[in-house]
């Protein structure tokens, strides 16, 4: 039996029991007094989700209760479902990703009312509970915000993308195969995010993080995720150079493109002269 037809009939029931963790965890939040409000992110807000899709829960606190919340962000967790394990976090930290057996994750947030600001972060939110309004008005603050790439982005971009292509090849020559794998996956990554730029349109995945760019989810085009799957490489130092040389081309491209929308210097020969040390 294939992994996949093994653990079929559990998937299917994912969406079924994802509602019974997120409908344990408002009850238990609406009737705390100390929750002010309540909302949630991510793919199951905006509508685009499947069957894998984890909860993200935020939760506005009053402030006087924030540090309590935090200290007891793992035995809330576990009123909602069958812990199966959290992914350690610092004990300040006010998130907590827990996953439950029933293969259900939950990414929680404790904050209070001061913490949020209007971003486009804050876009395609689902809210539950507000009892002050603050957050509904900062969340519509957020959707009238309109994104488009900034010259500091860019230029940030740029110098991302060299200094991968430099750390690559040199892992790459000391044979640190999975160090110059991953440098790669930073080249790949951020020519997709490069993509996203040209598009005008804001990727909502924290750096590096590959999520929503593939698949069903993906905003790209088809030649684009044709070309993203054709850098693939395995573990052999000239593999890796190759295709790091085959990506280069596309860079270029992007680079004088989203240069010349921002009115900034496109730095083609320095840019040149820089990949060129090493290819």
């Amino acid at each position: 039996m294939g992994f996949e037809s093994k653990h079929k009939e559990r998937d299917l029931q994912l969406p079924e029991q994802r509602k019974k963790i997120l409908n344990n965890a408002l009850r238990d939040l609406t009737d705390d007094p100390y929750v002010e409000a309540i909302f949630e992110g991510g793919s199951l807000a905006r509508g685009d989700y499947d069957n894998y899709s984890d909860i993200d829960l935020h939760v506005i606190v009053a402030p006087s209760m924030k540090l309590k919340f935090i200290e007891e962000k793992r035995s809330r967790a576990e009123k909602w479902g069958n812990v199966l394990f959290f992914e350690e976090s610092s004990p300040s930290s006010p998130v907590i990703v827990t996953h439950y057996d029933c293969f259900v994750k939950v990414d929680s947030w404790y904050q209070t009312a001061d913490d949020i600001e209007p971003s486009i972060w804050l876009q395609g939110l689902k809210v539950y509970v507000d009892k002050s309004g603050v957050i509904t008005k900062r969340i519509g603050e957020s959707e009238r915000i309109v994104y488009a790439p900034t010259k500091q982005e860019v230029e940030r971009w740029r110098g991302k993308v060299l200094a991968f292509i430099h750390e690559t090849y040199r892992a790459a020559m000391r044979e640190e195969y999975y160090y110059a794998l991953s440098n790669l996956d930073r080249i790949r990554w951020l020519i997709a995010y490069g993509w996203y730029m040209e598009k005008g349109r804001h990727l909502n995945s924290s750096y590096g993080v590959w999520s929503k760019i593939e698949g069903q989810r993906s905003r790209l085009d088809e030649k684009q995720l044709d070309e993203l799957a054709s850098w693939d490489c395995g573990r052999n130092k000239h593999d890796i150079m190759r295709t790091v040389k085959n990506i280069v081309p596309e860079f270029y491209r992007l680079n004088k493109i989203l240069s010349d929308e921002l009115g900034i210097d496109a730095d083609e020969d320095k840019c040149r002269k820089i990949i060129e040390m090493v290819l």
